[in-house]
Formats: structure tokens, sequence, C-alpha cells
């Protein structure tokens, strides 16, 4: 037994032996003289066409844009060159209950900083009914509006300005019809929310409203009633009106 494990262990001595002395061998062929290894043999990045190109971007980089609110000019809020508008009013007095249909049409007639002054021909559909009286009218309304923008992002706008009407229809009680022609004047105000660059809407009231009204029955002479209502009467219409932009 001992004798083969001495057989086995010369064997591996000797294959070790062999080994070390091929590799001692490859080294001794090899000679270090031979070359001589220098700096040029590594790769040589080429960086100075990227140094060019950063330095191209600082020369001819976007300027950033650090205007403020109040540093915005005319151009930078957007009223739109024409606008559309339909919608309705709904108005309570003591006794009677007003209400509207309504659409005009708006041109923009000039712009100023952070607002612009719009002129406004509408036609609207006037009704009042108080117990058993019932009124009906048509009105042709020209309107100057002042539309001011009131918020940083520029999609809530103060709207005020005046009005003027001429309305005409009848009024219908115990089965007597009589004819009614009206002027209206009035002061308006109001508020636009931007829903998006088309479309927004708007709530308006008449601050101050006078009206001239003739009356012509079916018999009996013509006669004629002027008043003036207050916001604070209830008796003014608040509308709600749909806008559509057409145009910068």
């Amino acid at each position: 037994m001992k004798t083969k494990f001495s057989y086995a262990l010369s064997a591996v001595f000797l294959c070790l032996f062999m080994q070390l002395n091929a590799q001692s061998q490859f080294f001794n062929d090899f000679n270090f003289n031979e070359k001589e290894i220098k700096a040029e043999d590594f790769t040589n990045l080429e960086i100075d066409y990227i140094l060019d190109d950063f330095k191209s971007f600082l020369e001819n980089k976007p300027e950033v844009s650090l205007k403020t609110f109040e540093e915005q000019n005319p151009e930078d809020i957007i009223f739109a060159m024409q606008m559309l508008a339909v919608g309705a009013g709904l108005g309570l007095g003591e006794d009677e209950t007003l209400w509207c249909l309504h659409a005009a049409y708006y041109y923009k007639l000039r712009q100023y900083k952070r607002s612009a002054l719009y002129a406004s021909l509408g036609l609207v559909y006037d009704g009042l009914s108080i117990g058993d009286r019932t009124q009906s009218l048509i009105d042709l309304q020209l309107k100057l509006l002042m539309f001011h923008s009131i918020s940083k992002l520029n999609e809530i706008r103060l709207i005020y300005g005046l009005l003027g009407g001429y309305g005409f229809g009848n009024e219908k009680y115990n089965n007597f019809t009589t004819d009614i022609t009206r002027v209206t004047l009035a002061v308006i105000m109001g508020v636009q929310l931007m829903l998006s660059t088309r479309w927004s809407i708007a709530l308006q009231t008449n601050l101050i409203t006078h009206r001239a009204l003739t009356y012509k029955p079916e018999s009996g002479e013509e006669y004629k009633n002027d008043f003036t209502n207050f916001l604070i009467a209830k008796n003014n219409l608040l509308t709600l009106s749909l806008f559509f932009n057409i145009g910068k």
C-alpha cells in the first residue's frame, strides 16, 4: 500500500516539475528588451471636438425668460379678436320673476397691457311674469365692455362697462294685450373664467339699470313709465354666458 502511494506521489511531483520547466522556458524565450513600451502606444482620445461643441453651446445658449407677472407685455396675454356668446339669465323681484335668453357678438376695439376693450352687439329675448300678467320682449343691445385680467395665469378676468338697448314686445293680462317699447341704459359688472384657449364662461349682472317704457294698450291712451333698479333691489338679471373665441 505504501509502495503504491509512493509511486503516485512521485508521478504528481514529476508532472508538476515538467509544467514549471515549460513555463520557465517560455519566459526565457521572451525578451523584454526587444520591445520598449512608450506612451504613444496607448490610444489617444480625441477631445478637441468635444471642447469646441461645449464652447459653441455656451456662446449660443438660449436666454431664459425671467419676466415677472408685473413685467408681462401686452402680447403675453391673449384676448381674442372676436368672440361669440350664448346664455341665459334669471332675476327675482318682490313679486315678479324675470328670465332671458341671449346671444351676442364681441369685437376687440383696443388692447391694453392687461385688458381689452370690446364692442358687443346682442339679441335678447326677455320674459317677465307677475301673477296672471306676463311680458315678452326682444331687445337689441349694444355694449362697451372692458375685460381685465386679474389672475397670475390670466384665466380670471373682470368685466365692466356700459349697456344700451332698445326693446319691443307686449304684455298680456286678463285677455288684454298691450304693446311695449323699451329703452335701457345700464352699468354692467361681471367675471369671466377661461376654460381653454377657445372656451370660457362668464357671469354678468347690471349694477344699475334705468328703463323707460312706453305702453300702447288695445284700448285707451298711450302712457309711459320710467324706473331705476339697483343690484340690492334684486330686480336685475344674473346671466350666465358661454363664450367661444374666434382668432387672436
